[in-house]
């Protein structure tokens, strides 16, 4: 089982901002069921998103997690673009246009607007696709939703998500992990720090860890300091130590700094 991420944003592809949502779910999914196989970063653009979802539907990605861009400004595509690859309308919410109402009264009472009645641009956010489920979101305003992905079999899904991070991490921790991500399967992994050793010195090792653990997926990371860390990972934690121990018993230096694994 495997996930996909679709970061939206110019401001992505220009570096303006650094794709932080992408890396924190990446690490979160890897101890889950189902870890990322894709990562791509997509422009604001209606037909650019709704490209990539179906290419996630036709490689049957079994979770796909499409952040960012359901803001209330003309450049906030993304809704477009989800309904654009479902063949759907936009549809006007009633729960989340309630739930926009009473935040723009609310901002208004506290003299953060100057009218109590939603611009436009609020309004915008209550726009989905027709048939998506429309999750709760704890921390902000806009509308995080689930649609089933036919197309990929059950139990396929599309996760629409702010790009915002903070809004984004508590979405997934409180309405995502605990129903979506359920199951056994998470990968294991295991590291070592080696001081003084310069990373070539690994690959005829790591070649030969490679075709003797063909489960187990090695790699070499050089550290600004000096030295070089090997992580490891796998599906089967047998597997696993079984490697690492092998990695232990033949590195070119003797062990030291073992950091704490997981």
């Amino acid at each position: 089982m495997v996930s996909w991420i679709v970061a939206v944003g110019d401001e992505l592809l220009s570096g303006h901002t650094v794709d932080s949502n992408s890396a924190w779910l990446a690490k979160r999914l890897s101890e889950s069921p189902y870890p990322v196989g894709r990562i791509v970063v997509v422009p604001d653009q209606v037909n650019a998103i709704a490209a990539e979802l179906l290419a996630a539907a036709a490689a049957r990605a079994d979770r796909v997690f499409c952040c960012g861009g359901l803001g209330p400004t003309p450049d906030d595509r993304t809704m477009a673009g989800v309904a654009q690859m479902l063949r759907v309308r936009l549809v006007e919410d009633q729960l989340v246009l309630a739930g926009v109402r009473e935040r723009v009264a609310r901002r208004f009472r506290e003299g953060r607007v100057a009218s109590p009645e939603p611009n436009p641009g609020t309004l915008k956010m209550a726009l989905v696709p027709e048939g998506a489920t429309v999750l709760r979101n704890p921390v902000g305003g806009a509308p995080p939703l689930a649609i089933a992905f036919p197309e990929a079999g059950a139990p396929g899904w599309l996760f629409v998500l702010p790009g915002v991070p903070a809004e984004l991490t508590a979405i997934f921790q409180e309405e995502i992990e605990p129903v979506y991500l359920s199951g056994q399967g998470g990968r294991h992994y295991r590291e070592m720090f080696f001081p003084g050793v310069a990373e070539s010195t690994f690959f005829p090792l790591l070649s030969e860890l490679e075709q003797s653990f063909p489960q187990v997926s090695f790699g070499s990371y050089p550290q600004a300091q000096g030295g070089v860390v090997i992580r490891a990972s796998a599906l089967d934690p047998q597997a696993l130590g079984e490697g690492f121990e092998v990695l232990q018993r033949r590195a070119p230096q003797p062990l030291r700094n073992q950091r704490a694994a997981r």
